[in-house]
């Protein structure tokens, strides 16, 4: 059956793509100016949010999100949630367009053509080979964080080989999380990985359809400290999976 559709699936990848980056071409010139000054950040964001809706809307994709969305004056968060998909950092600012974020993404988007400038400008690149890189990328986030921006991680540090299942937490959100005192927001992002999987490149998972979305409740750490790093990833990685774990059981019953 998948072979069969692999000539819709290529056509589809590849206009997903199209839209994408000309969406963002048209929009360049705006992000480029407003991205000059820093007191333009919160219409950056704003302009992101549209950004996000006019991608999704014309690469058919929707999104069904359920649990309930913090309010503004609950934040910062550390906000982490399962990475399957490029689909994710689009889908992301549709499931908060209201809670004002920062990504913190790797180095290697700098060379991303249109979407490198948000890295260079506002988004946090970081190049975990380099100390120097990492330690400035988490004063920066520890800054913005006092700012009152969130900060969006995704723990797994990519996308994990084994998606849909869950791929080890690193320690670098809670780290931060702990030493700011702002809570964990865990989300978990159902579908990405079978409407827009990242590989291969030009024969993966590819298809018009719904995103499902559980926003959970967020995670204080009010009082801890870096004894408690293990526990507080644990249970992180406990509250996304859950959702993972009952996802996959259908799978297998239904042999998708």
């Amino acid at each position: 059956m998948r072979t069969a559709l692999l000539p819709l699936i290529i056509i589809y990848r590849i206009y997903f793509a199209v839209i994408f980056f000309l969406v963002l071409l048209i929009l360049y010139p705006v992000f480029w100016t407003l991205l000059l000054k820093r007191s333009n950040f919160n219409r950056v964001f704003k302009l992101k949010v549209i950004t996000a809706r006019i991608i999704l809307f014309l690469d058919f994709i929707g999104m069904n999100r359920s649990g309930d969305l913090p309010q503004v004056n609950q934040g910062p968060f550390v906000i982490c949630t399962n990475h399957s998909s490029y689909l994710d950092i689009i889908l992301m600012y549709r499931i908060l367009p209201k809670q004002r974020f920062l990504f913190i993404g790797k180095s290697e988007l700098l060379k991303w053509p249109i979407m490198n400038i948000f890295f260079k400008k506002i988004d946090i690149a970081v190049d975990r080979n380099k100390r120097n890189s990492a330690m400035r990328s988490i004063v920066r986030a520890q800054e913005e964080l006092a700012n009152g921006w969130s900060i969006a991680i995704f723990p797994e540090g990519g996308i994990h080989p084994t998606t849909p299942v869950l791929g080890t937490f690193k320690n670098g959100a809670f780290k931060l999380a702990i030493d700011a005192q702002v809570p964990i927001l865990p989300i978990t992002i159902l579908d990405n990985w079978k409407i827009f999987s990242a590989e291969p490149l030009f024969t993966g998972r590819a298809q018009p359809g719904i995103s499902r979305v559980i926003v959970h409740s967020p995670i204080s750490t009010i009082g801890l400290d870096k004894n408690d790093l293990i526990s507080l990833r644990q249970k992180t990685f406990d509250t996304i999976n859950a959702p993972l774990l009952k996802a996959h059981e259908k799978i297998k019953k239904h042999g998708n």
